[in-house]
């Protein structure tokens, strides 16, 4: 499985080697029943015959069943994408960017449509076959009736084998694109919750390392007594007076020391 088919699957066309081989797998079955001649116990061949037609048309019925359930689900979610976008739109959700949210809204739409769309091809009727009541008819019309019944029945199970294996091959196609389609919205319902968790646990990591500082710078001064530049820069502010040496507070520029006589204003002494 490449990447591909992991994002998107899908039904890959058959390669023309591969449907030359199928044809030819078809001829040959289809000439190995009519040389059939069913002589030993031709009522056991019949049952045999109703057998794979009976597995073949459960395939089908199986097939067609999940496609209905399917297309009921997608119907479902219609109302739920409506609303997604409708919030998204009106910036109504959470923190979770909405170019983030469009985007998975538009991925799960996708795979929505991608499934809606092999859905209906499983319910596509062509190149099935099976016996009706003219073919019932005829046969009772031979000698040989359950011989000939037997091989159109199996000639019928056999020309329609790979329109069936073509539903089956659809209606896994449609799983897998449901499957990522859940996923999707599962993402979208998860986007705010993240975004949630992820702001409160930065808004706490900002928080604790705004305290940090300060409360180390009060443990340093605390045990030391004195205050470094780091440490002052950390604590808080105080506006209060400085006190001066002798208790009281000083709030200005410090006093000029009185002039001592024999000397000026700035405190040389005069000359004679």
């Amino acid at each position: 499985m490449n990447l591909l088919d992991l994002l998107f699957p899908y039904a890959e066309p058959l390669s023309d080697a591969e449907s030359k081989a199928q044809k030819e797998g078809l001829d040959s079955d289809i000439a190995a029943i009519e040389s059939a001649k069913f002589k030993n116990d031709p009522g056991r061949a019949l049952a045999e015959a109703q057998r794979v037609a009976d597995a073949e048309t459960a395939r089908v019925r199986t097939a067609e069943t999940k496609a209905t359930t399917y297309l009921a689900v997608l119907a479902a979610l219609v109302p739920l994408i409506i609303a997604f976008q409708a919030a998204t739109w009106e910036e109504r959700a959470g923190p979770a960017p909405t170019w983030l949210k469009l985007l998975v809204l538009s991925v799960a739409m996708i795979y929505l449509a991608a499934a809606g769309y092999h859905a209906f091809r499983t319910l596509q009727v062509s190149g099935f076959e099976r016996v009706v009541e003219g073919e019932i008819a005829a046969a009772w019309s031979t000698r040989q009736p359950l011989r000939r019944l037997t091989r159109s029945t199996l000639l019928a199970s056999r020309r329609s084998r790979n329109a069936v294996n073509r539903k089956v091959t659809c209606i896994k196609v449609t799983h897998e694109h449901l499957i990522r389609a859940f996923a999707a919205f599962v993402l979208m319902l998860a986007l705010d919750p993240i975004f949630y968790a992820v702001d409160w646990t930065i808004g706490d990591a900002d928080g604790s390392v705004k305290d940090t500082p300060t409360a180390a710078a009060t443990i340093a001064v605390e045990a030391t007594g004195e205050v470094s530049d780091e440490s002052r820069e950390a604590l808080p502010a105080d506006d209060g007076p400085v006190v001066g040496p002798s208790g009281t507070p000083s709030t200005g520029t410090p006093e000029a020391p009185p002039a001592q006589p024999g000397s000026d204003a700035n405190g040389s002494p005069r000359g004679v």
